[in-house]
């Protein structure tokens, strides 16, 4: 792989075009003390609302309480069990399966998606087979994964990361395909070859629609999560619903429930976080600055 010298004029000016493929700085600031104060408060409001919604549900009388305990009872529930160390064993097992499987799911993705939108050849032999599997249910998969890895970790993973490729996969490969083909011919113009067109203007190019799709597969993984705790597991927050379910106690599996929300919830805000602290740039593109 040929890579143009870093002094070099051509070097100077590929650069140049690749901070051309993103807004400028002046377009990308931070939302203001206000804006961001506004926004943490009506997200408050919100998730205020459901919770006194849900109080309110559960306080009328209209569904018996065993079956809809109330916010405070589901907190009382979560607390004891928190107080044993039990929660904290059954979150550590999710998160584990969880990031590992999301992991190895998304390189794979990036890797195969910048693969097929480059070489065409490669997206007419591989494209069609990968669109048929992503067709597949992953709750579709749990009897044939069992039977292939048993019920180690290697079967949760394996099913998480395969939930995880798709969406990961298909916005790498529309993204990569759609970067403008004015700035390939730019890099080539100014002499770049394949690797470094690859990585100086391919990829930053295409960065939104792969975060798109580490975003959405994030959510995913979280959904996926249980289904592969289902399937066999003696620890772990799906692990953890089961057992509650097999022992009547509603109430344990509203903490199972709200613990993966709360989760999930906190993931995709560190995960956005991390990205407007390292491409500043996406979070103009997400407001349409």
């Amino acid at each position: 792989m040929s890579v143009l010298p870093s002094n070099s004029p051509a070097s100077t000016m590929l650069s140049r075009l690749t901070s051309a493929m993103r807004p400028p700085k002046s377009d990308v600031r931070p939302a203001g003390g206000s804006g961001a104060a506004r926004r943490l408060a009506v997200s408050a409001l919100g998730i205020f609302s459901f919770f006194l919604l849900w109080h309110l549900a559960a306080a009328s009388g209209l569904v018996d309480r065993i079956m809809l305990p109330s916010p405070l009872e589901v907190f009382h529930s979560a607390a004891a069990i928190y107080e044993t160390g039990e929660l904290a064993q059954h979150v550590q097992a999710s998160i584990l399966r969880m990031a590992l499987g999301y992991a190895v799911g998304s390189a794979l993705g990036i890797a195969l998606g910048v693969v097929l939108g480059r070489i065409a050849f490669m997206e007419w032999f591989v494209g069609p087979v990968l669109q048929m599997a992503r067709a597949i249910p992953p709750l579709a998969l749990v009897p044939l994964i069992i039977f292939w890895f048993g019920i180690n970790e290697g079967a949760k993973v394996f099913l998480i990361a395969w939930a995880t490729f798709f969406p990961v996969w298909i916005n790498t490969l529309l993204g990569v395909k759609g970067v403008n083909p004015l700035f390939i011919r730019a890099g080539q113009s100014l002499g770049a070859k394949r690797g470094t067109l690859l990585l100086r203007v391919v990829i930053p190019a295409a960065l939104a629609p792969i975060f798109s799709g580490l975003r959405v597969a994030l959510s995913i993984s979280f959904t996926v999560l249980v289904a592969a705790e289902l399937a066999g597991a003696l620890a772990g927050l799906g692990y953890f619903i089961q057992n509650s379910a097999l022992s009547f106690r509603v109430d344990n599996i509203f903490v199972g429930i709200v613990v993966l929300a709360i989760l999930g919830f906190i993931a995709d805000t560190l995960f956005m976080a991390l990205l407007y602290w390292l491409f500043p740039w996406y979070r103009a593109q997400q407001s349409g600055k």
